[in-house]
């Protein structure tokens, strides 16, 4: 059996070879990889949502000012909070230092009880790679695997994060060509 490593907690930066697809100028953060796949959150594309219009009359006291991202092509009605850790909740798994990932509602309440995280973002939605698919897509150079930051994840303006990840690495996007080096 081959060697493997887990890429979980990385940042991926799509490259431009990547031009069209859904991913293209995106930053996914890896949740988790093994040998069977991958599950990951874009974290740049934000949504002209608001977080209590989604939820309905499911949560009371819904805090205003949490952005919404899509965050995969996948499931896209299911949410999920990235956040960092001053708070824990029940089912959050830990993704990176100081970062974890929920999917309970608790979350809301904890803010609106000013209990929560310091940082927060929701995302609709998943990127999803079946085993061996992400390897071959990082062989085909059709992403960057960047270490995690968290100043990336919480910070920097959405737009501006995957030249913000590639530059953490010494890599200027503008200056890889559009065409794929080798397929």
């Amino acid at each position: 059996m081959s060697e493997f490593t887990s890429l979980s907690g990385q940042l991926l930066v799509s490259l431009p070879t990547m031009q069209g697809d859904y991913f293209s100028h995106t930053v996914t953060l890896l949740i988790e990889h093994n040998r069977n796949g991958a599950f990951g959150l874009v974290i740049n594309k934000t949504l002209d949502a608001d977080l209590a219009a989604l939820l309905g009359n499911q949560i009371a006291r819904c805090p205003p000012n949490i952005t919404v991202l899509e965050s995969g092509p996948v499931e896209q009605g299911r949410l999920f909070f990235l956040h960092t850790t001053e708070a824990m909740f029940e089912g959050t798994i830990g993704i990176a230092d100081n970062l974890a990932l929920t999917t309970s509602l608790d979350i809301l309440d904890a803010i609106s009880e000013q209990r929560g995280p310091d940082n927060i973002l929701a995302g609709l939605g998943y990127a999803g790679w079946s085993g061996g698919q992400l390897e071959n897509e990082i062989q085909a150079d059709v992403w960057l695997v960047i270490p995690y930051m968290r100043d990336i994840v919480f910070n920097v303006p959405f737009d501006e994060r995957p030249e913000a990840a590639a530059k953490s690495i010494g890599v200027d996007l503008n200056l890889i060509s559009p065409t794929p080096g080798h397929g």
